[in-house]
């Protein structure tokens, strides 16, 4: 399923934001050109990731700097801690999140 969450506008690059969608937080991030989807969630502590700063596709947790690939929710420093990655894509001026 796929949910219109923004407008491609809402987004200048290197800019994220927060999108929910039912009870779910969602981080978009539009980086490199691209869009990309993440839960916004710390597993660490709860930190909205949607605040953190994005450096070479890794996002910060703004709290205590846990990083996640925005590409995969995957940590580049330790690989069993993940936050869910969702697929994004763009339609018109539609910028949709897929839900599996």
């Amino acid at each position: 399923m796929e949910i219109r969450v923004a407008s491609v506008d809402d987004l200048k690059e290197g800019e994220s934001l927060l999108v929910e969608v039912g009870e779910q937080r969602i981080a978009v991030f539009r980086y490199a050109g691209e869009f990309f989807a993440i839960d916004d969630e710390c597993p660490h502590k709860g930190g909205s990731l949607h605040e953190g700063p994005v450096q070479n596709c890794i996002v910060s947790c703004p709290w205590h700097q846990w990083q996640f690939d925005i590409r995969t929710g995957i940590s580049p420093v330790n690989h069993l801690s993940t936050v869910k990655a969702y697929a994004t894509r763009v339609k018109g001026h539609d910028l949709l999140v897929v839900f599996e």
